[in-house]
């Protein structure tokens, strides 16, 4: 983000508050891809060894029913 000058220095700009939200959520999408990649694979492992993979997915912790007193 770089703009020209008269004369032959660079001059930088700061990053607008848009820029950082952008920025931001970009890697909020990242993460939550990462997320669900890593819930596809601990689902193969589930299905190939039928060991636990010790990955407890919050879906499944949600759609817990609790027990009321």
């Amino acid at each position: 983000m770089a703009t020209k000058n008269n004369g032959n220095e660079e001059k930088q700009e700061e990053l607008s508050a848009e820029d950082y939200a952008i920025i931001g959520a970009g890697l909020t999408a990242l993460g939550d891809f990462f997320s669900f990649l890593a819930l596809v694979k601990a689902k193969e492992i589930v299905k190939e060894t039928g060991a636990d993979p010790g990955v407890v997915p919050l879906v499944y912790i949600g759609s817990k029913k609790r027990k009321r007193r």
